[in-house]
């Protein structure tokens, strides 16, 4: 019986990881027994150290089993807002989120040390942005149009013959 648990357990506190770039779910209900206020508590494999009221999330830090990490608005159960998100293999992003996804302007930080900066809808670069090289030299400039660079979208105006 014990072993039925344990492993259910860990079922459902990994069906809430996800690879690098997918943001980890919050676990619903989890603000649930506690008043308004900031709480540090421990709930299906997170560590939360939120604010809460009227039940939901309303800000704080969250930390993952895998060690992924978010810092900043949530919506309930949601990651919506400002904040910044930290995979567990370090790649980081700050700035827009929506719905649990990149979303908005914000800043993709890589492990090679280059960067994204730039638009994002749900969770691909989709817009104007710049991508910096290690050194932080800029290598790109222009529009991404789901996850693809498209090139300089600037209209050229047009010589009078």
């Amino acid at each position: 019986m014990k072993k039925h648990i344990l492993s259910a357990l860990f079922i459902s506190v990994f069906g809430f990881f996800a690879t690098a770039q997918t943001l980890n779910r919050i676990p619903p209900g989890s603000a649930a027994n506690y008043p308004d206020g900031w709480h540090k508590f421990v709930d299906q494999g997170a560590t939360f150290d939120v604010e809460i009221l009227n039940r939901s999330l309303t800000q704080g830090n969250i930390v993952w089993f895998d060690q992924s990490k978010y810092s900043g608005t949530l919506v309930g159960y949601i990651i919506s807002g400002k904040g910044t998100y930290t995979w567990k293999d370090g790649q980081r992003y700050a700035g827009s989120f929506k719905n649990n996804m990149r979303h908005g302007w914000g800043t993709m930080y890589y492990l090679d040390g280059t960067r994204y900066d730039g638009k994002w809808k749900n969770n691909k670069k989709q817009g104007k942005g710049k991508v910096y090289d290690k050194d932080d030299n800029l290598v790109q400039k222009g529009v991404w149009d789901n996850d693809v660079f498209v090139g300089d979208k600037k209209k050229k105006k047009k010589k009078k013959s």
